[in-house]
């Protein structure tokens, strides 16, 4: 319970990096979490947090995001050039608990005695450039953004009461340098229905002071830069009275060892970079050093009482596994379903159920998770 209660108020500590500057309105609350069913090793993982976006706030030409989730508080704030509009300039920073804690599981089983907390703090500085805008008819303009980002990160690292015969990290300092390049975007929230989005990004980690870890001191070479590659394609289309959503992603990394590798597997959704969806699998349960993926979703309302609406997920992904020596490609099938409603106090809640086809627990292959999420917009 102490470990749940420490990782449901974690927040997607990168997304401010995986977004251009933000103009709309936004005062949502979310909460998401995962947990396996029957026999299971799964950390239960989750994340909550509350999100302020304001433009032209607190001053005419600016804008201010706010991230708060208890134990973590990330924020930015951005100036538009007078001179050039479609220009942004700006600063954030952040921090908190356990936002790069590591929980690794090898041949399906929860490696307890290898997980350990990690702590961060973070300063950044940015330029957000609004290349152009496409028009669409009456739905507007597809914009095209391009962003540069500077960045410098403490990582500090604890044991948990699990942690034995373990190497910890030492505290380093990292220095960031990201290129962002995006066509369109995807509505961010739970039940939006429309969205198109190229997005391409680049980046590369200098640390310092950083050293090998793990059992014995070397779990994984000691790399003091690394670079990692990402990309993704994705629409949310409604269909008449359905919604159909569609995205296929990717990632290329060297360098790459637990604390930097992508994530991957878990029914939470929209949680990118913190995990990539996979259902049926534990929430974060694959690192990945290289890997691809596809996800697609339909949705179809079932009854207008309380906006009830069936969800269907598929999910394929082939990943270059951290698996110690071996590091070999590995696929990954998760089929899944689900339901949402409106709730009280108009929240949309989200229950939905995933199996893993190639999940190896207890020897044999297959695996289960439940994930529950709301959204509450303001």
């Amino acid at each position: 319970m102490k470990g749940f209660l420490s990782v449901i108020f974690m927040v997607l500590a990168a997304l401010p990096a995986r977004g251009q500057v933000d103009v709309a309105h936004r005062r949502t609350l979310t909460i998401q979490t995962g947990f396996a069913v029957a026999d299971s090793e799964e950390q239960p993982g989750g994340f909550g947090f509350y999100w302020f976006n304001e433009n032209h706030y607190p001053w005419t030409n600016t804008a201010l995001r706010v991230i708060f989730a208890g134990i973590f508080v990330d924020s930015e704030f951005s100036c538009f050039l007078p001179a050039s509009p479609n220009i942004a300039i700006g600063f954030g920073g952040g921090g908190g608990l356990n936002i790069d804690s590591i929980v690794p599981y090898r041949d399906g089983e929860r490696d307890s005695g290898q997980q350990f907390l990690g702590d961060n703090a973070n300063l950044r500085v940015f330029i957000n450039h609004t290349v152009t805008e496409v028009p669409v008819g009456d739905a507007g303009a597809i914009p095209l953004n391009v962003r540069g980002t500077y960045a410098v990160s403490g990582s500090f690292y604890r044991e948990d009461s699990n942690t034995r015969n373990f190497t910890l990290p030492a505290d380093f300092i990292t220095q960031s340098l990201t290129a962002e390049i995006r066509f369109g975007g995807v509505e961010p929230g739970l039940l939006t229905r429309r969205g198109l989005e190229v997005y391409a990004a680049l980046e590369a980690n200098y640390r310092s002071g950083f050293e090998a870890f793990g059992p014995n001191g070397a779990l994984f070479p000691a790399h003091s830069t690394y670079q990692r590659a990402f990309g993704d394609i994705a629409l949310k289309l409604p269909v008449g009275t359905n919604t159909v959503f569609a995205k296929v992603s990717g990632g290329l990394g060297n360098n790459i060892d637990e604390l930097s590798a992508y994530k991957l597997g878990g029914n939470l959704v929209n949680v990118e970079p913190f995990a990539s969806t996979i259902h049926g699998y534990y929430t974060r349960e694959i690192f990945a050093e290289d890997f691809y993926l596809v996800n697609l979703e339909f949705r179809v309302p079932i009854c207008d009482a309380r906006q009830l609406t069936g969800h269907l997920y598929a999910d394929f992904a082939e990943a270059k596994q951290l698996d110690g020596a071996s590091r070999d490609w590995h696929s990954f099938l998760g089929l899944g379903g689900g339901f949402s409603f409106r709730g009280p106090w108009q929240a949309d809640l989200l229950l939905s159920y995933g199996y893993g086809f190639n999940a190896l627990r207890n020897g044999d292959r297959g695996g289960h998770e439940v994930g529950f999420a709301l959204e509450k917009q303001f």
